[in-house]
């Protein structure tokens, strides 16, 4: 297990001791209990990694009993004979126009929400997983993204070092402290957003939607399909046929790029056809000042003024994200 990882898991028990048990102190069966409570509000996958979460900080908290119990704990949902339905997978958008964004990002500064705000950004420059947020760091320069899908003996999923503009880096290091915790939320909130200004659409921009975006602006990019498989995560390039395609690519922004030195070797080349190159200008090109207002970076930070990095947000903290308007992004 990664740092990352390990940091994510902390982030997630956390968020989770303070939500779901009414108040009370964790303990082995008040855990075991609650996490069967909310088997119903989480999709199986994302279910079976807040209990790996739960398990991991308990055990390094020196409580095995506890951890025991938790690995122990069935999905009551997914049980065999269970007559529970599972949590349907979202009907997710797989492009997001520039209007679209625009209009979600504006929805959310409007409400001064810091954390919405930082997830739309974050998951727009870096095309990561939702639940990859947590366990992101600036490292150097550059933005290091575990890989949160890792599974079949560690043949798929991948973690990753990504370059981008000293611009969007900074950004960036300012926005995850935001997102922290579970991430549920987040998608839920702006789920409903969209809901609300799109009612006649049945594929709706989610977090993933970016990620999608992403892998359309890649594959037009002309990058070699090891470089795309990098960039998203995966441990072989048939993968990346699952996000976007050039045809929906949004051409002209800035795109992490594969740091210089990184061996690309080891990520398997099963695809049987190489991206198609759009006809546009390449869109890995150099970073453009509109795609990051003036002074972005700055009014990132002002998001985590009065508490400093790695402190949670508190009520008193939204009242003073009227600078998150800044974020609004053009193209």
């Amino acid at each position: 297990m990664t740092p990352a990882t390990q940091k994510a898991y902390r982030g997630l028990a956390e968020h989770f001791y303070a939500t779901r048990l009414n108040g009370q102190p964790p303990s082995p069966k008040r855990l075991s209990d609650a996490l069967r409570a909310v088997a119903g509000d989480y999709r199986p996958a994302y279910w079976r990694r807040l209990r790996n979460a739960l398990a991991y900080d308990q055990r390094e908290r020196g409580f095995a009993e506890a951890a025991e119990r938790i690995e122990a704990t069935k999905n009551p949902v997914t049980r065999e004979g269970s007559t529970e339905a599972v949590k349907p997978k979202q009907t997710r958008a797989k492009r997001v126009t520039e209007a679209d964004e625009a209009k979600l990002m504006a929805h959310f500064s409007a409400l001064n929400d810091p954390i919405t705000t930082a997830a739309l950004f974050v998951a727009k420059y870096t095309g990561a997983r939702p639940a990859e947020f947590a366990g992101m760091q600036v490292i150097e320069g550059k933005v290091f993204v575990p890989g949160a899908k890792r599974s079949h003996g560690g043949t798929r999923g991948a973690d990753r070092l990504i370059e981008l503009s000293p611009a969007v880096v900074n950004a960036i290091g300012q926005a995850l402290p935001y997102l922290q915790g579970d991430i549920g939320p987040t998608q839920d909130r702006i789920r409903a957003a969209a809901k609300k200004l799109w009612p006649q659409r049945k594929a709706l921009p989610s977090l993933y939607s970016f990620r999608h975006q992403m892998g359309s602006d890649l594959k037009a990019s002309g990058l070699d399909r090891r470089a795309v498989a990098y960039l998203m995560g995966h441990q072989a390039t048939e993968s990346v046929n699952v996000y976007g395609n050039s045809r929906t690519a949004r051409g002209g922004r800035s795109l992490p790029k594969v740091p210089e030195g990184t061996d690309l070797a080891p990520i398997r080349d099963t695809a049987k056809q190489p991206p198609v190159a759009a006809a546009a200008a390449p869109a890995n090109a150099r970073f453009a000042t509109r795609d990051l207002p003036q002074g972005a970076a700055a009014q990132i930070g002002k998001l985590l003024s009065n508490g400093g990095a790695g402190l949670r947000v508190s009520t008193e903290k939204f009242a003073k994200c009227q600078e998150v308007s800044g974020l609004k992004l053009e193209k």
